[in-house]
């Protein structure tokens, strides 16, 4: 298991390694294109051992001359210090959710994607990263933010609460100080529940729990598994409030740089990278759950009254906010059948 409590002085280090271009990750061979990717999550999570992995180890991305090398465990800095650094070129890749690119960007009609409780499965969550609402507005990224989509979006997963008290229903939500990243859509979707939103850096939330900085976060169940996170709770409550996937992006200028045949190729490894990942999260997700019902240090609270903090969520972001139009149009998608 990775440490995930990284030190500040590490990324700062590797973060300007990066900058003035004297990584390890500089090729010899000048017909070798780098592509580095950063990560905040530990090699054990799907979306590392499953999708970047395998990536790193293509030997058809070798061929074309595209080589992948592996930044996990926030090596490189937070979420929002990577995507910075593939908008300005310091780093090629990274997996971009659509609360930090909007955020980031000025982009918040992007941010509709991780709204709570916008879909109920992952064939949900698909249909809406494929339909005309979000494929036209991941059209604006490289002028916005210099940005470029490659692929199919990676599967994160369900999200649940974790934490020291079980979350069944509204009035479970009251008071909680509840862990959510620095962005605004999960800081007023912890709202929306009646949490006290807590922004916490994800390589900091271990210790926030143990510390009791924190009464909960939420996490799909495999991550919470492979970050060691159910060490520090005592319940896994199956809210399934957000189901997030997201793709990865890379620098505009570089992509740009890349032959026809290279970007094909580095899209074609990225959706078979993606599938894999959406596999494996399932099945990992699967096991997690079934593990902590094995054993008897985490209890896992299956009777979530999710149609409850469904309707509180979804009525809360329909209005008022720069994406609840495309939240609107993306239920009214759902609810006409797409995704069942």
């Amino acid at each position: 298991m990775v440490n995930i409590a990284r030190t500040g002085a590490i990324a700062a280090t590797l973060t300007l390694a990066l900058a003035a271009g004297c990584t390890d990750a500089s090729s010899a061979d000048d017909a070798t294109v780098d592509l580095r990717l950063g990560l905040i999550y530990a090699p054990e999570v799907p979306a590392v051992e499953c999708g970047a992995q395998p990536l790193a180890e293509d030997p058809e991305l070798k061929r074309l001359g595209l080589n992948v090398l592996i930044y996990p465990s926030a090596q490189l800095g937070g979420e929002n210090e990577m995507v910075q650094q593939v908008s300005t070129g310091q780093l090629e890749a990274t997996i971009g959710t659509a609360s930090i690119l909007a955020n980031d960007f000025n982009f918040p009609e992007l941010t509709f994607l991780e709204a709570y409780y916008l879909t109920d499965s992952i064939e949900q969550a698909f249909t809406v990263h494929r339909s005309k609402i979000a494929t036209e507005l991941f059209e604006q990224l490289p002028e916005r933010a210099n940005l470029q989509r490659v692929g199919d979006p990676w599967l994160y997963g369900p999200r649940h609460v974790f934490g020291v008290r079980p979350v069944r229903q509204l009035s479970d939500f009251d008071g909680l100080k509840f862990r959510v990243p620095q962005v605004d859509v999960s800081i007023k979707g912890a709202e929306a529940l009646g949490a006290n939103p807590t922004p916490t850096a994800y390589s900091e939330l271990y210790l926030a729990m143990q510390q009791g900085i924190v009464d909960a976060g939420e996490a799909p169940a495999s991550v919470i598994a492979a970050e060691s996170f159910d060490e520090a709770a005592s319940y896994v409550s199956l809210t399934r409030h957000q189901i997030s996937a997201s793709p990865m992006v890379v620098n505009s200028d570089w992509w740009q740089e890349l032959s026809s045949e290279q970007q094909a190729g580095l899209r074609s490894a990225t959706n078979a990278a993606a599938r894999a990942v959406a596999e494996c999260a399932r099945v990992a997700d699967a096991k997690a759950i079934a593990d902590w019902r094995a054993g008897d240090a985490v209890r896992v609270v299956d009777d979530v009254r999710r149609d409850e903090l469904a309707t509180r969520a979804r009525e809360y972001f329909s209005h008022g906010f720069p994406f609840s139009e495309a939240y609107r149009q993306a239920r009214q998608l759902l609810e006409r059948g797409a995704g069942q």
